[in-house]
C-alpha cells in the first residue's frame, strides 16, 4: 500500500510504508503531518499510520522533524495554463516565450541546484538583441548574424533540456512522482509542454492525481 503526504496545501508521494518510515526517521516527514492511502478516505496523522512500527532512533547530526523537508521541497512557478503560453507566444511572435523560458529556467535551478538551465536559456533573448544591434549598426554582417542567431538557437534547446533533466530529477527523488517527460515534445514545444506538465503537478498536488 502507498501513501500520500500533506502538509498545508502541498502533497507529496506517494510513498510505501517502509519509505514513510524511512522519511520520519531522517526528518523529511514530521509525525505530526497528515497521510492519506488511496483506500483511506480521510487524512490521518503520520504517527497513527505508522502506530508502534519499530524506529530507530534518529543521529544528533539529523534535522529535527519538518525542518528538512522544508529546505528540500520547491515551490512551482506560476500555474498558469499552458495554453495561455501558446496564445500569448503566437500573439507576441514568440517573445513571450523567451521570457516565459527564463522563469522556467530560474525555477529549475533551484530545483537542482545548478545555474545551467537559466545561464543557457537567457542566452538565447540577449543573443537575439546582439545580433539585431549588430546588423542594424553593420548590416555587411547579416550572414554572420544568421550563424550566431543558429548557434544561440542550439544553446536555447540544449537550456529546455536541461530544465527537463532538472524536473524528472527533482520529480523521481525528491518529490516522487515518476516525472516522465518527452525529448520530442520539448524540443519542438519547449515551454508550452513543460508548463503543461507544470500544471498536472499542480493539480496532482491539490488532488493527489496525476494526469
Amino acid at each position: 500500500m502507498e501513501y500520500f503526504v500533506k502538509r498545508g496545501e502541498d502533497r507529496f508521494g506517494p510513498y510505501s510504508l517502509t519509505d514513510l518510515q524511512k522519511y520520519v526517521q531522517s526528518g523529511n516527514v514530521a509525525n505530526e503531518d497528515l497521510a492519506q492511502s488511496e483506500s483511506m478516505t480521510d487524512w490521518i496523522p503520520v504517527s497513527q499510520i505508522l502506530g508502534n512500527i519499530p524506529m530507530s532512533v534518529m543521529g544528533a547530526g539529523v534535522a529535527a522533524p519538518g525542518s528538512a523537508v522544508e529546505a528540500q521541497l520547491v515551490p512551482l512557478p506560476p500555474n498558469l495554463h499552458w495554453s495561455l503560453v501558446l496564445i500569448l507566444g503566437v500573439v507576441t511572435f514568440q517573445l513571450f516565450n523567451m521570457v516565459w523560458a527564463v522563469v522556467l529556467a530560474n525555477w529549475a535551478r533551484k530545483l537542482s541546484g545548478d545555474n545551467k538551465p537559466i545561464v543557457l536559456v537567457a542566452m538565447y533573448p540577449a543573443g537575439i538583441v546582439a545580433v539585431m544591434l549588430m546588423t542594424s549598426i553593420y548590416p555587411s554582417a547579416a550572414p554572420f548574424g544568421a550563424i550566431f542567431r543558429l548557434a544561440i538557437g542550439i544553446i536555447y534547446i540544449v537550456g529546455m533540456f536541461s530544465i527537463k533533466a532538472a524536473m524528472e530529477e527533482y520529480y523521481n527523488y525528491t518529490e516522487n512522482i515518476g516525472l516522465q517527460l518527452s525529448g520530442t515534445m520539448t524540443f519542438f514545444f519547449s515551454t508550452v509542454y513543460l508548463q503543461y506538465h507544470i500544471n498536472s503537478i499542480a493539480r496532482w498536488k491539490k488532488t493527489g492525481v496525476l494526469k
